[in-house]
C-alpha cells in the first residue's frame, strides 16, 4: 500500500513537473484577445456599409477605446473567395478575458456610450433606422473570440 502511494504520488509530480515545463518550453505566450466578426456585404455595397458604419459604429468604438473598454478596433476589407465568404471582417482588441466580465463599472461605460450615440444622432428611432439600414447592406458570418500569441 505504501508503496502505490508513493507510485501515485511520483505519477502525480511528474504529471505536473511536465506540464509546467511544457508551459514554460513553448516560444509563445498569451497576448491580447480579439472578438473577430466575420460579415458578408451585398454586392457593390460594401462602401455604403462603412459609411453607416461611420455614423455609429466607429464613434462608439472610439469612445470605448478613450474609456479603456477596449484596447483597439480595426476593420479590414477585402474580396470574398466565394459568394458564401466575408469581405468585411472587424477585429476588437481586448486586453484579456477578463476584461470581457461584466462589471457595474463597466456596464456603466458602455450604456453612457450608447446613449452619447443615440443623442449624437436624433434619439432611439434614429438608431433604430441606421440599424435597419445597416442590415439590409451586410449578414453576419459568425463572431468568435481569439487569442494572440506573442513570441517570446
Amino acid at each position: 500500500m505504501k508503496q502505490l502511494r508513493s507510485l501515485s504520488t511520483l505519477l502525480v509530480l511528474s504529471t505536473i513537473g511536465f506540464s509546467s515545463f511544457a508551459q514554460d518550453g513553448s516560444p509563445f505566450k498569451d497576448g491580447s484577445v480579439y472578438r473577430v466578426t466575420m460579415v458578408r456585404t451585398e454586392a457593390n455595397s460594401q462602401d455604403d456599409y462603412f459609411k453607416q458604419l461611420d455614423q455609429i459604429y466607429y464613434p462608439t468604438m472610439m469612445q470605448a477605446k478613450e474609456q479603456g473598454l477596449i484596447k483597439s478596433f480595426k476593420l479590414l476589407a477585402g474580396d470574398a473567395a466565394t459568394k458564401e465568404d466575408f469581405d468585411v471582417m472587424m477585429l476588437v482588441e481586448i486586453e484579456n478575458m477578463a476584461a470581457l466580465d461584466e462589471t457595474p463599472e463597466r456596464e456603466a461605460k458602455w450604456t453612457a456610450i450608447r446613449e452619447a450615440m443615440k443623442s449624437k444622432v436624433g434619439g432611439q428611432e434614429k438608431v433604430d433606422g441606421l440599424r435597419a439600414a445597416i442590415s439590409g447592406k451586410r449578414d453576419f458570418l459568425g463572431t468568435k473570440l481569439m487569442r494572440e500569441q506573442l513570441h517570446r
